[in-house]
């Protein structure tokens, strides 16, 4: 009968470790789905090759794993002269250039432009714009944009190649 007694209670206490643990598993298994960063400046020094500029900028970006939106808000101000693109490049990290893979503000964005002069859309010196991104698995990934692989950047006439650059980052 002791041994009936025994065996229940092991059982029992089994049961108990086997449930902690098991809880301890679900939590380390639960992973960070959002990530968001806000302020991050956009300067000339962050250009590639570094440009001498008085203009600034902030970029707010919020990733959600569920839907594979990038969601940012970039405000600009004090550029050299009206924008006349703002792109977001990769893959590479700070300090290198690559190639334009969302084009906010050009000549595929036309109606988004506020105002038009002299046959050119153009935006101000100062100013805001915000957007979504899908990472898409194919031109953007995931893994790409977490290790802070994406840039945004805004030119203008006097910097064609840019005048103000940031390195989209969540850390």
């Amino acid at each position: 009968m002791k041994l009936v007694k025994l065996t229940a209670l092991s059982s029992l206490f089994f049961v108990f470790v086997f449930s902690i643990s098991s809880c301890e598993k679900d939590s380390e298994k639960k992973k960070i789905t959002d990530f968001s960063k806000t302020g991050i400046a956009l300067t000339g020094a962050q250009e590639t090759p570094a440009v001498s500029s008085a203009a600034t900028g902030s970029l707010d970006v919020f990733y959600t794993r569920e839907t594979r939106i990038l969601t940012y808000k970039v405000q600009w101000s004090s550029l050299a002269d009206s924008v006349s693109g703002m792109h977001i490049h990769g893959v590479a990290p700070a300090g290198f250039a690559a190639g334009i893979l969302q084009n906010i503000v050009g000549t595929a964005s036309i109606s988004i432009y506020p105002n038009k002069t002299s046959g050119k859309f153009t935006y101000a010196k100062s100013g805001s714009l915000s957007g979504t991104v899908l990472i898409d698995g194919v031109l953007f990934k995931e893994e790409s944009l977490l290790n802070g692989l994406y840039y945004l950047n805004i030119h203008n006439a006097t910097y064609p190649g840019g005048e103000i650059r940031a390195q989209i980052t969540f850390n």
